[in-house]
């Protein structure tokens, strides 16, 4: 991923939040390895790093307390927190940004392939194609890392359970990709802080 990804995103503010910061660039860089997989073009493989770089973009209209709490959350603080697409979408708009896949990518990253995502509870192909690989790449990276609200887990439980979500939270062609990444590039960029 370039630099000027990484200085974009740092730009924004995410380096406030360092774990967010750490965790979109490591995502952006899995979605660009993925890109070189499927062969894209040169503009359209950057496209979908920024794309994938930018999902969590919206958690900078979230406030810190939540993002960070390691209590459990209450109703209220977990609709707080599913609003990040949505401002996301109105942040990146704001910033000039109008590819119609990148604002998607960035909406729709929580929606699951059974249809038990937000924030429009979309599913199967319905949800735009960019998004669905972003899930994988948003939800392994989750699984692998220290955060507040989960145990980290290793690379072959999270290997499991992207297997096991296969066909219910993923759609199985994005899983099928993640898995033609290779390995030690999933570890170099899983290293990244």
């Amino acid at each position: 991923m370039s630099n000027l990804i990484r200085s974009e995103l740092h730009a924004l503010g995410l380096r406030k939040d360092p774990a967010t910061f750490s965790h979109s660039v490591r995502v952006g860089l899995l979605a660009q390895a993925a890109a070189r997989q499927l062969g894209m073009p040169e503009d359209e493989e950057r496209m979908f790093t920024v794309a994938c770089s930018f999902h969590d973009i919206g958690k900078l209209l979230v406030p810190r307390e939540l993002l960070v709490k390691r209590l459990p959350l209450d109703e209220r603080e977990r609709e707080r927190i599913r609003e990040h697409p949505l401002l996301g979408v109105r942040l990146v708009r704001r910033l000039g940004w109008r590819d119609p896949r990148m604002i998607a990518t960035v909406r729709s990253h929580h929606e699951r392939w059974d249809g038990t995502g937000y924030p429009d509870g979309l599913s199967g192909e319905s949800i735009p194609p960019w998004a669905r690989l972003c899930a994988v790449f948003d939800s392994f990276d989750a699984m692998v890392q220290s955060r507040s609200y989960n145990r980290v887990k290793t690379m072959g439980e999270a290997a499991d359970e992207l297997r096991k979500q296969s066909g219910h939270q993923f759609d199985p062609a994005s899983v099928e990709l993640f898995f033609s990444i290779p390995e030690i590039a999933i570890k170099k960029i899983r290293r990244y802080r």
